[in-house]
């Protein structure tokens, strides 16, 4: 092996260790190589835009994956990642002409059978275009027939067995003002999570598969999931679900603020059916109230949701002491930070260090238990 390849190997198992600085500090010499390089050496120009990616320097992977492309149109050679990368990132209709070529690539090399990790790829080709359709696109006049259309090949191709599909369903019928109908395809597509949770823990039992890489590409799909079922106000679902991001990742902090605010609503929620008996809520409705939960006052006194409200008050103060061991600059800590913070000024305040050392342990908090605190416990 030359000393390239020696180097694109060795990036390639660092960037499988989520490790993307380590693989371009492999990579550097050879930067000027791709310039130079006769021919162009694809593989190499794929590696450092990969890693590039993975470091967050977008602006310095575009220009790298745009000369991938051109240099294997069809790809027949690097293969098609990089007509889906380039395809979400450029957006607009050149981005929806990039998904199609990567889609039709995959194609191709499936042939007649096409096995499941290619249907996976075009599946998510497919939720991409969507994307651009209900976003960059979605002035169009066709955009909502071709939403339609996408999500159901979606469907044909995972047999109505991708969660991720579901999940984009349920976001279609929400902008169509279809709730029930985004109800029932949100539950689909945490049954079908659920599904692939379980698989990717026994496949780690049994040996197979890499489980904390499996486990790191459902963390955002869950979150984005339990943040809808939220806005549907599904909040017993979202819970569960905010429950399976912790079981993968105890210390996500959007994970955890999530599921304390999960609370926070159901406590505005019971407070609400309190206040009004004679409004029935159902997926249909509870969306529009949704919105309005946060603008009436919580009464603390009430003693149906005093366990919520303590529940909420722990989770969103251990949060808030995560984030503040965590880097101040970035934005969205201080976004979470800044909406728990303003959570707990209306849940009175944070929980104190006695209650959390305890909720860390997985004990019950009496209201007039003192206990020990050691900081190594938060």
């Amino acid at each position: 092996m030359s000393s390239i390849e020696i180097s694109i190997s060795q990036a390639k198992k660092y960037l499988a260790e989520n490790d993307a600085k380590e693989a371009l500090k492999v990579l550097k010499p050879f930067k000027k190589s791709l310039k130079t390089s006769n021919p162009p050496n694809l593989e190499l120009y794929q590696i450092f835009a990969e890693s590039y990616l993975e470091n967050g320097q977008v602006d310095k992977a575009y220009p790298l994956l745009v000369k991938s492309c051109e240099l294997d149109p069809e790809g027949r050679l690097g293969g098609s990642d990089k007509f889906f990368t380039l395809g979400q990132i450029a957006g607009g209709e050149d981005g929806i002409s990039l998904l199609v070529k990567g889609i039709e690539s995959v194609s191709t090399q499936a042939g007649d059978e096409l096995k499941q990790e290619q249907a996976e790829k075009i599946v998510g080709g497919l939720l991409s275009m969507i994307e651009i359709w209900m976003t960059d696109l979605c002035m169009e006049p066709n955009a909502e027939s071709q939403c339609e259309e996408l999500i159901g090949k979606a469907m044909e191709v995972s047999d109505n067995q991708s969660p991720e599909a579901w999940a984009m369903l349920g976001s279609i019928r929400i902008s169509q003002q279809r709730f029930g109908d985004a109800a029932e395809a949100f539950s689909q597509s945490w049954h079908f999570f659920q599904e692939k949770k379980d698989k990717i823990e026994t496949g780690a039992q049994q040996g197979f598969g890499n489980l904390h890489i499996e486990f790191v590409n459902l963390l955002q799909p869950l979150l984005n999931l339990a943040k809808m079922c939220v806005e549907l106000g599904l909040y017993d679902t979202a819970l569960e679900i905010e429950g399976a991001i912790k079981d993968i990742d105890e210390d996500n902090l959007e994970g955890i603020y999530l599921e304390g605010f999960t609370h926070y609503l159901i406590c505005k929620l019971e407070q609400f059916k309190s206040n009004n008996p004679a409004i029935i809520l159902s997926p249909e409705n509870i969306y529009e109230f949704n919105g309005h939960f946060q603008d009436m006052p919580l009464d603390l006194a009430n003693i149906v949701t005093q366990d919520r409200v303590k529940e909420a008050r722990l989770l969103l103060t251990y949060m808030v002491k995560l984030a503040e061991q965590g880097d101040s600059k970035d934005e969205i800590v201080s976004e979470l930070l800044q909406g728990a913070e303003g959570l707990l000024s209306e849940l009175g305040g944070p929980a104190h260090m006695s209650e959390l050392i305890k909720f860390r342990k997985g004990d019950e908090v009496a209201d007039d238990e003192e206990v020990e605190i050691d900081n190594d416990d938060i």
